[in-house]
């Protein structure tokens, strides 16, 4: 009889070859348009689902019709699972779900499937099938050139999701740049007249206690609400506050703060940095957490794209730049499960790609973003105020 942790990595490997067989996956990618989104939540909502249109139902076909498949359970059934986090989401941000129900309405799907699709870590995580996601880095100060304070990460996901890049004008006020997997979640530069601009990157961290409780909101409504703050200090609130059990964070503000945060269980653990620099992979650096880590034994490359990363900042230590940065991200060192990942046809690990990359400098309002592994790609530039 298999192992429980046995039967995670089989399930996992299945699942994923599975989604990837549903969406065909160009190596190459390319520039993105800018798309604007204003007005009241439901109407930012609305245009956002029609941004995305037919991409949202392969999205939702390749993603949670994939993990009914496995389970030979109708996706009828992980929509209903879904709608346990609902009332809590309601009651948590109201304002987003207005957005949801106007995603709903744009994209011509039911709310129900897009509130799914919005869960889908924590369904993978009852599962027990989160795959590879992420590295992320972050420097100010001396660590950089120009003492500027750069953060970015490169996204990693199955092959072939959409990714989409919108301007978002939130009625609070708050300019965001807004770079979003599938409809799944986002990653974010947020500014707002009165303070400074602030980014916010994640990577997929996941530990295990019996009998632990994730009955709370959606991590990827916490993500978003935490991006529409005006303030770090605001967003950092929202990560403290929720006391999630999935997902680890690197933030950074245009005042050349830079900071990290892990949680699991309900606990959670500021990354404060080191020599004006902060790294984060797939496993947990909070030795309290250590006991409890369970996602890293299946993917040990985490340890490698962090310390190779890490080596990079060291020996480039007082002369990073944006540019540097996105040679960092671009490293094939360990290749293909590098800090810029490629699909491997002959890993026993799930396949996994760097979708989009990501740099962004706060003080300037600027995100840097190649659509696909930036190895093949250029960054191309955008800016909050264009």
């Amino acid at each position: 009889m298999a192992t429980p942790k046995r039967f995670f990595v089989i399930a996992l490997y299945l699942l994923t070859m599975f989604i990837a067989t549903q969406w065909p996956y160009s190596a190459k990618g390319g520039g993105m348009d800018l798309i604007e989104l204003s007005g009241t939540y439901f109407e930012i909502g609305e245009q956002w689902g029609k941004a995305f249109g037919n991409d949202i139902k392969a999205s939702v076909n390749a993603e949670i019709h994939g993990l009914a498949h496995f389970f030979n359970v109708k996706k009828t059934q992980l929509v209903s699972m879904a709608s346990r986090f609902l009332p809590m989401a309601r009651e948590y941000d109201p304002e987003f779900i207005e957005v949801l129900n106007g995603f709903a309405a744009g994209a011509d799907i039911p709310f129900e499937e897009v509130f799914a699709l919005r869960s889908l870590l924590e369904l993978t995580f009852f599962m027990q099938k989160i795959p590879a996601m992420c590295t992320a880095v972050a420097v100010t100060g001396s660590a950089t050139k120009d003492n500027q304070t750069i953060i970015g990460q490169n996204i990693d996901w199955h092959p072939g999701i959409p990714v989409k890049l919108f301007h978002i004008k939130w009625p609070n006020g708050v300019r965001q740049l807004s770079l979003s997997l599938g409809g799944i979640w986002e990653y974010s530069l947020s500014s707002h007249p009165d303070y400074s601009p602030f980014g916010i990157t994640a990577t997929a961290t996941v530990a295990y206690k019996e009998n632990q409780d994730i009955n709370k909101p959606p991590l990827s409504m916490i993500m978003s609400k935490a991006g529409r703050q005006k303030r770090l200090d605001g967003a950092l609130s929202i990560f403290i506050n929720a006391k999630k059990d999935l997902a680890s964070f690197l933030m950074a503000s245009g005042e050349g703060d830079i900071l990290g945060f892990e949680c699991v269980a309900g606990d959670m653990a500021v990354l404060n940095p080191e020599l004006n620099g902060l790294i984060h992979a797939n496993h947990y650096l909070t030795e309290r957490f250590k006991p409890y880590e369970f996602f890293s034994a299946y993917v040990p490359d985490s340890y490698l794209r962090y310390a190779r990363l890490k080596q990079l900042v060291q020996a480039n230590y007082g002369q990073i730049t944006p540019m540097m940065m996105m040679k960092f991200l671009s490293n094939h060192k360990g290749f293909p499960k590098s800090i810029c990942t490629h699909a491997d046809p002959d890993s026993n690990l799930p396949p996994s790609v760097t979708l989009a990359s990501i740099v962004m400098v706060p003080e300037e309002k600027k995100m840097y973003v190649a659509r696909g592994n930036p190895c093949e790609t250029k960054y191309l530039e955008y800016t909050i105020d264009q």
